[in-house]
């Protein structure tokens, strides 16, 4: 069967429109005078007055790797209205991920405070943010020295988090795209879809031009992978929480082992009653 663009065209904004999601993109730059409660990748995080740093079961801090000050985001239906939410993981070879329990909060932990607080003091939150060595080395503070940490970005520095509120149709990474381009494919065609990689190659070249891949830093929508989506069609994780890429220039970098992208994902209910205990953490690269 062959198809002309304007027929592929046609199918792909059929899809884009029936599964059309809000969401919030991220654009990262390096951060200047950024406070302790500004939405921030890396850098210091807030801890309120009476709080402390989160830690392993063996002890090991966390480190910040994104802090979302929700009134800063434009108006949208996805994140709580007021508060921050943090996402911490462990400096090690997997960067706090469990691929065998992606849902742990041991090396990994989202933290919600809906109401920002009096803070600990700078100084303190500093002396605090420290990572001690397995080896039993120098007590190495970060904001000295980050070689010897094992994560996919500084934490010595603090890049700020800018927003843009849109829409998108599903990505084809997305575990539920064949059974959605299904309904489009039987509704033009009354026949099964093949699966975008039973199609013609040049088939499939023009409907890269018009579907989404959902590349990006972003906030709700749907996920980018350098693999394959882990989730099953049923997944209890239904909602991308938060999404950061691999992004590298002469500024900053941030690099999920070979170029990868991390995904932490949610219930949309839990979400709505602002419960983040059961986040389920993953990265990948290629």
């Amino acid at each position: 069967m062959t198809f002309t663009e304007e027929q592929i065209k046609q199918l792909a904004d059929s899809l884009n429109v029936e599964t059309a999601r809000e969401v919030i993109h991220i654009t990262l730059s390096v951060g200047e005078n950024l406070t302790l409660t500004d939405s921030k990748l890396g850098g210091l995080p807030y801890i309120h007055k009476g709080g402390k740093l989160p830690t392993t079961s063996q002890g090991e801090p966390l480190f910040m790797l994104a802090q979302i000050n929700c009134e800063q985001l434009p108006e949208n239906s996805l994140y709580p209205k007021k508060g921050l939410l943090q996402f911490w993981i462990a400096s090690d070879e997997y960067y706090g991920a469990d691929f065998e329990n992606r849902c742990q909060n041991d090396t990994k932990r989202i933290c919600y405070f809906p109401e920002i607080q009096e803070s600990l003091p700078i100084a303190y939150i500093k002396e605090l943010y420290t990572k001690i060595s397995t080896s039993k080395r120098e007590t190495n503070n970060i904001f000295i020295r980050e070689n010897a940490l094992e994560l996919p970005f500084n934490p010595n520095q603090s890049l700020a988090l800018g927003f843009e509120k849109s829409v998108e149709g599903i990505s084809y990474a997305d575990v539920h795209f064949d059974d959605e381009m299904q309904k489009i494919w039987e509704a033009a065609f009354s026949e099964e879809f093949p699966g975008l990689w039973g199609l013609p190659e040049e088939t499939l070249k023009v409907f890269y031009k018009y579907l989404s891949n959902g590349a990006g830093h972003k906030i709700g929508g749907y996920p980018d992978f350098a693999q394959y989506d882990l989730r099953e069609d049923d997944n209890f994780h239904d909602t991308l929480l938060l999404q950061i890429e691999s992004e590298w220039n002469e500024q900053y970098s941030v690099m999920f082992g070979d170029a990868g992208v991390a995904n932490f994902f949610i219930n949309r209910e839990d979400l709505a009653h602002c419960k983040f205990d059961n986040v389920l953490y993953n990265w990948d690269c290629g």
